[in-house]
């Protein structure tokens, strides 16, 4: 019976007596905050919990804060334990009993040495001897539990408190081997689809049950929580599943069987079930399990783990169909979802009633992930099982169709049902998703060139499979699957010969940027990891029946099957599907066919907006930014590998020109006798790709930093005499990959390193005068000397005329016309242009001819006083003026015989009258 004086009168004793560090508990269970690390309690503490817990237990805090440990002695196995344990070592000490019948010593523990407690639940009775120390706490006399009270036998007004003994601390220290025979052995459980659902679903929703269902597998639970746990069960009115709780350890006998006939012949229909808070739980715990707190009248929380089960109802059978069975593994371990006898998905309410939720059931296969190396698209394949064991066909579905879920329809026809109701779908789409954790992953890459694996390890893709590597899934577009490199090098030293034979097919002025651009495609991934990605083409122009694209053709067979084939790539094909084969041939080179002038003047201006977008897109390293229709940026494609551009021109423009470097190739030129014999060994070429690649792999992580400085040497000794920076850069590229090309075959004793260093002086020669010779073209292109050759041919046709400024000047100036539009005046130093009529009359002259001045007006100008061809005017704020005024006489105008003041661009008169103009 329980006497709140005797407490407090005890309460009072053991704090202010005997120092030690008591604290309030409801039942078993500590009812302050960090209570392990409580010190002993003021007389104002002591009072306002004896306010605020009118039916407070005392509990006592052992280890290090009281400096006190404890022996729990439960059943007559525990107690002859104790006897072999201690060896005639137990020490009389402060002992009790507890309500359930077993006896608890306390004693005193060393200084500054932590105790963990050790726990041996034994066969037989619920037996159970414990080791209690750091961390624990245990019940004082006359604290009550379930109507019967603690009691001393030995207490402090009488008994001294003992120190600990040797052989309790060894234990408690880990010093003292576990003695397996005491052990209980592991019952068996089923825990998903159990024979006891009731025990599922507790498991599911409450992790503390779950936890000690688990013990009580594996050794048994202590008496007091045994208790707790089949009362509750019967409680909720699940008195079987009581039963199979506690006969999942091997523990249960006969004593168990009579404990529960009484909790369940005492028990009624309806009564206030074990609360969370006996099992230890906090309200914050609370709230979050059940969504709220439950508080009586006296503030106390009254939540229960029953209230999960008391309406619980079972679960259905699940489908025998072996059809089922990768669906029911799949759903080992998902907890809300199940199937009925007919193979329908089945979830739970919150009650965990069995509720509809599809007549078929799902699962993903296989997740593919398709890797263009720069961005991952997955899809999911998918199987499914309609009610009565009926296959679904599989199905590929995106993920973002997966989320919408209309894929079922669409594939399953109208027999795959899903049940009305908000939120079925995302409740569908959840389970299968659930079911697919652990689906396998099956990774394609969709572009060719380099790519570094986990393992630290690089490998080269093509469309026919991978350098370095095995079990690779490629998939690359169809016009691109001649890109095949061959599995194995049958002779490295006769593959690298025929590669470097190209030299000869050719004058080397042709052949050396050829075979340098080649050997320069693998090397992509490096410069672009050093931040200098090569960004130009080779164009190789000439006229028809030059073998340009036979040529071509020969080179790019160092990457696949392409002789007395169509090359990869042409003029033909839209911009964006070019855009597209460039992104997809990363590290790798393609042939871009066949830039020629079409007859019409539309599709030569097509043609030439295709050439300026191939220029740009390599020049840049930029793809083309588009919009969807709900004004979003779609992704943009940018080269990834080098090209070779065919054709009968080249393409005009300054910036265009810098862009590619040349090689014009004659109709003589090629050796068609050498050319035919390179075509029949062009299997051997793409052998030596293979070898150079090998070459490279091991040095995939040096080569950044290692072609970063071989690429500054040469690009600032190449620039010296280049006219265009681009120019300068593009050579150093081709030199750096000629050097590389060389040292591979060097490392194979292909070459000697003499004939090597004759190799790569010969190829410095050629880009050297290559620079030289594209140089002009880049000056033909400057905006200021296609306005003085207009200009130019415009005084020479008589369509524009100039008029001078002082009698005696007419004879003097060989361009000057009394024909034609006036555009301005001259003087013995200058040409005075009207600056709107000039620039109008050289657009349209040029127009005329498919062609029009690269810049603004204003530009124009701009260009022509950095070329130092106009004379200019500079404000006292540092403002010029271009177009400086000038003072036209009487008379000089026709529409005004006074004088006029325009401002006129002052084109120096020796510029036109050069020889070189």
């Amino acid at each position: 019976m329980y006497n709140s004086d005797l407490i407090k009168k005890h309460l009072n004793y053991y704090a202010s007596k005997l120092q030690l560090p008591v604290l309030p508990c409801s039942g078993k269970i500590p009812k302050l905050p960090g209570w392990q690390n409580r010190s002993v309690p003021s007389e104002e503490e002591m009072a306002q919990w004896l306010k605020t817990f009118p039916d407070m237990n005392i509990g006592l805090v052992l280890g290090a804060a009281s400096r006190l440990i404890g022996i729990d002695v439960d059943g007559d196995e525990a107690k002859q334990l104790l006897l072999e344990w201690a060896a005639g070592d137990l020490p009389e000490t402060w002992t009790y009993q507890t309500p359930s019948g077993g006896l608890r010593l306390l004693y005193r523990s060393p200084e500054g040495v932590s105790l963990k407690k050790v726990v041996k639940t034994l066969d037989g009775k619920h037996s159970e001897l414990a080791l209690l120390g750091e961390g624990q706490q245990t019940i004082l006399p006359p604290s009550v539990f379930e109507g019967k009270s603690y009691k001393w036998k030995k207490n402090p007004a009488k008994q001294q408190l003992a120190d600990a003994p040797k052989w309790m601390i060894d234990r408690m220290l880990g010093l003292v081997k576990e003695n397996k025979a005491v052990t209980a052995k592991k019952a068996p459980f089923v825990t998903k689809q159990a024979k006891d659902e009731v025990l599922n679903r507790l498991s599911k929703k409450c992790g503390v049950f779950k936890k000690c269902l688990k013990d009580q597998k594996d050794t048994g639970l202590s008496e007091d929580d045994w208790h707790l746990w089949t009362r509750l069960l019967v409680q909720a009115g699940h008195k079987d599943s009581a039963k199979t709780f506690s006969q999942a350890s091997l523990k249960h006998d006969a004593r168990s069987e009579e404990r529960l006939k009484q909790l369940i012949d005492n028990s009624k229909k309806d009564s206030p079930m074990v609360r969370c808070s006996s099992f230890g739980c906090s309200e914050e715990q609370m709230e979050i399990c059940h969504g709220r707190v439950n508080v009586n009248d006296n503030g106390e929380a009254t939540n229960s783990p029953g209230t999960f089960i008391r309406e619980f109802k079972s679960a259905p059978s699940l489908p025998t169909h072996p059809i089922y069975k990768p669906y029911l593994q799949a759903m080992e371990q998902i907890e809300e979802y199940t199937l009925d006898e007919k193979g329908r998905l089945i979830t739970f309410d919150k009650k965990g009633n069995p509720l509809e939720v599809s007549n078929f059931v799902a699962r993903p296969t296989l997740e593919i992930i398709r890797d263009d190396g720069l961005q991952e698209k997955r899809m999911f394949r998918i199987e499914g099982v309609l009610n009565g064991g009926v296959p679904l066909p599989a199905v590929d579905i995106s993920p973002k169709d997966f989320v919408s879920m209309n894929w079922i329809m669409d594939n399953w026809g109208i027999q795959a049902s899903i049940k009305p109701g908000y939120g079925k779908k995302d409740i569908c789409r959840d389970a299968i998703q659930n079911m697919g954790v652990s689906t396998e992953k099956h990774r394609i890459f969709t572009h060719m060139g380099w790519r570094k694996q986990k393992d630290d390890n690089w490998i080269y893709l093509h469309s026919g499979g991978c350098i370095g590597a095995e079990n690779i899934s490629i998939e690359i577009e169809k016009e691109l699957d001649r890109y095949i490199l061959p599995n194995v090098v049958s002779d490295p030293v006769k593959a690298a010969r025929a590669s470097l034979r190209l030299l000869k097919v050719a004058p080397l002025h042709i052949t050396i940027p050829l075979l340098a651009i080649t050997y320069l495609a693998p090397l992509g991934e490096p410069f672009r990891q050093a931040g200098i990605e090569p960004n130009f083409v080779v164009w190789l122009h000439g006229t028809t029946g030059s073998r340009k694209t036979s040529l071509g053709q020969l080179f790019l067979s160092h990457f696949g099957k392409f002789v007395s084939k169509n090359p990869p790539a042409s003029f033909k094909d839209t911009a964006n599907a070019l855009e597209r084969k460039a992104f997809s041939t990363k590290d790798s080179l393609i042939l871009i066919d066949d830039f020629h002038p079409e007859a019409s003047r539309s599709e030569s201006q097509k043609m030439m907006q295709i050439a300026q977008r191939v220029l740009r897109m390599y020049g840049d390293r930029i793809g083309r930014g588009r919009l969807t229709s709900l004004i979003e940026f779609q992704r943009t494609f940018a080269p990834r590998g080098m090209a070779i551009v065919t054709g009968e021109d080249v393409p005009k423009g300054e910036s265009s020109v810098a862009r590619f470097i040349e090689a014009e190739i004659q109709k003589e030129d090629v050796n068609l006798e050498e050319l035919t014999k390179m075509q029949n060994f062009s299997p051997f070429l793409a052998e030596a790709m293979v070898g150079y690649i090998k070459f490279l792999t091991p040095q995939m992580n040096d080569l950044p930093s290692l072609l970063n400085k071989r690429f500054i040497e040469k690009r600032d000794d190449f620039q010296k005499n280049a006219a265009h920076g681009r120019l300068g850069e593009s050579a150093a590229w081709l030199m750096v990959a000629f050097d590389m090309m060389l040292a591979y075959m060097e490392s194979i004793q292909v070459i000697s390193s003499e004939k090597a260093k004759q190799f790569s002086a010969n190829a410095e020669k050629v880009l050297r005068e290559s620079i030289a010779k594209q140089n002009a073209l880049v000056s033909q292109e400057k905006p200021e000397e296609i306005f003085l050759n207009a200009l130019n041919e415009l005084f020479a046709t008589h369509k524009v005329r100039l008029s001078p400024l002082a009698r005696g000047l007419e004879s003097e100036d060989a361009l000057v016309s009394t024909q034609g539009e006036r555009i301005g005046w001259f003087d013995k130093n200058h040409y005075y242009l009207l600056p709107d009529a000039t620039y109008n009359a050289v657009n349209a002259f040029l127009s005329k001819r498919g062609k029009t001045l690269p810049c603004s007006e204003r530009t124009l100008w701009k260009h022509l006083d950095q070329a130092k061809m106009i004379k200019t005017e500079k404000t006292d704020d540092g403002k010029i003026h271009r177009c400086v005024k000038k003072t036209i006489p009487k008379g000089h105008m026709d529409q005004s015989r006074r004088p006029y003041r325009p401002r006129l661009v002052h084109l120096f008169s020796h510029v036109l009258n050069s020889d070189e103009n």
